[in-house]
């Protein structure tokens, strides 16, 4: 009963971090709902008859908020979710929606078709040779001859607006015209990030320009449109280090040292040199959830320290997750926000833990143990449901990568900042950020090198792999619970003889 109360007087003093865990969690069981738009109806009268409910009566008001904060959850997601058109068939035109991504048969191309349907059609376009660049760009125009396609039933797509998914040939694709008021952000951005980094290019030589830049802008931005080779991927996958080319909270953080030391140091204004270094990077990235994740737990943060001396960092948590979903719902269903949260929800629950059962360690190495084992842990119930495979060496080698992927960074990040008015003033800078990425991807290929440094499983189910993380989640709260109430047993004798 202790042990309960504990629990329940934990929800009562979060009650912001409770509400958005449980409206995420209520947009997560609309994906298991049968098809219908009555079920946004019927979740919206739900939702305001518990609030009428919390609102009316003072006692249990918490738990009638969670239920309406659940309904809502599920409505909105329902609510969000576009009609399927017709069928798509060809000839047809479309106005190219998002930069080409290179694939290992040619790129992927996502159009927005208006004619004769309204919606998105992606096309995995095979492209000979395969060596040759995508020729679109964001806002052509493109008539596409002979399409091998059908409707998307993925619920991810449904609410990424992708109704169509299919292949096609570069040959079948003929450009007809350039729309010049279509997606002009995109656009804009795709302008200012090759700009960027045609300025940063400048700054290596051309050797190191050709063979290492691509590996430390995935580091520093996440640019995977940059010519990485398959074996370079596949080392990374295979070690665990894979999550080093997605942007998150350690660029965020860097950011914030940086105007933290601004501050400090020059007695700039925090406020307004963390907004102009975010305006530069943000346009770089490719708008992962994990970016925007780490973005608004930062803010939080930046809040935090300023005003109230103090952070919460479950709220932050699950505030940024619930404010995600509602402005921008597809995120739901996308790995990278999944993956993002998992690793997060970890480090802030169970590596507090894990760093006390790892005392006999050096201080120096004991916290990034601890962080790396519980991101890990929360990670591979969902590796496993996507990618059907589970690194093995992953706890090993990311103690052994961290350290110089964060000298990379942060030396990449203050290059490329610095090359846009005098790139050749920061070859130096450059230079020994390009090593440290390359010494990175050596690491990556080292651990990857045995054959049982991958293991290879049948993909879980999605409801299989949210029992795995119910039951890791559950065992955090056990473990934690019982080593609280182990020392204040230990404590009472000492506190009252």
């Amino acid at each position: 009963m202790e042990r309960q109360g504990r629990g329940v007087d934990w929800l009562v003093r979060r009650p912001v971090a409770l509400l958005s865990g449980v409206f995420v969690a209520g947009a997560l069981a609309e994906a298991g709902l049968p098809e219908g738009k009555e079920i946004a109806l019927v979740a919206s009268l739900f939702a305001l008859l518990a609030f009428i409910v919390a609102f009316t009566f003072a006692t249990h008001r918490l738990f009638w908020l969670a239920l309406a904060s659940f309904a809502m959850g599920c409505g909105l997601m329902r609510w969000r979710l576009p009609p399927a058109p017709p069928d798509l068939k060809a000839p047809f035109d479309g106005i190219v929606a998002a930069v080409p991504m290179p694939m290992p048969y040619g790129y992927r191309l996502l159009l927005r078709v208006d004619k004769p349907v309204n919606g998105f059609a992606q096309l995995a376009v095979r492209d000979e040779p395969l060596s040759a660049s995508p020729r679109w760009q964001i806002g052509d125009r493109i008539l596409v001859r002979r399409f091998w396609g059908r409707p998307s039933s993925w619920r991810r797509h449904r609410f990424q607006c992708i109704f169509w998914v299919g292949r096609t040939t570069a040959d079948d694709l003929q450009r007809i015209g350039y729309e010049a008021s279509a997606f002009p952000l995109t656009r804009w951005r795709e302008r200012w990030r090759r700009w960027v980094f045609q300025r940063w290019a400048q700054s290596l030589p051309p050797r190191e320009h050709a063979l290492e830049l691509p590996f430390l802008a995935s580091l520093v931005f996440g640019m995977r449109t940059v010519t990485i080779s398959e074996a370079d991927a596949e080392a990374f996958a295979r070690s665990g280090l894979a999550h080093l080319f997605a942007p998150s909270g350690t660029q965020v953080t860097l950011l914030m040292g940086l105007v933290w030391l601004a501050h400090r140091y020059l007695h700039l204004p925090p406020l307004p040199l963390l907004l102009s270094l975010l305006a530069f990077y943000l346009p770089l990235t490719q708008g992962e959830p994990s970016i925007y994740r780490a973005v608004l737990m930062g803010f939080y943060a930046f809040a935090g320290w300023v005003w109230f001396r103090e952070v919460d960092w479950h709220t932050a948590l699950w505030l940024s997750s619930a404010l995600l979903v509602l402005v921008k719902p597809d995120m739901l269903h996308d790995a990278g926000f999944q993956l993002s949260y998992a690793a997060t929800f970890g480090l802030v629950y169970a590596s507090p833990l894990l760093s006390r059962w790892l005392s006999w360690l050096p201080e120096w190495l004991r916290f990034p143990m601890a962080a790396t084992l519980s991101a890990q842990l929360f990670l591979t119930p969902i590796l496993m449901h996507y990618f059907g495979r589970v690194s093995l060496v992953g706890p090993i080698a990311n103690p052994f990568a961290v350290l110089p992927a964060s000298f990379a960074l942060t030396l990449g990040f203050v290059s490329a900042l610095l090359s846009l008015p005098m790139p050749s003033a920061t070859m130096p800078m450059s230079l020994m950020a390009s090593k440290l990425a390359s010494c990175v991807v050596g690491i990556a290929h080292t651990f990857a090198a045995p054959r049982w440094a991958c293991l290879l499983v049948a993909p879980p189910s999605a409801v299989e792999t949210l029992m795995m993380l119910a039951v890791l989640t559950a065992s955090v709260a056990w473990l934690k619970g019982n080593q609280t109430g182990g020392q204040e047993k230990v404590a009472m004798p000492l506190t009252n003889p």
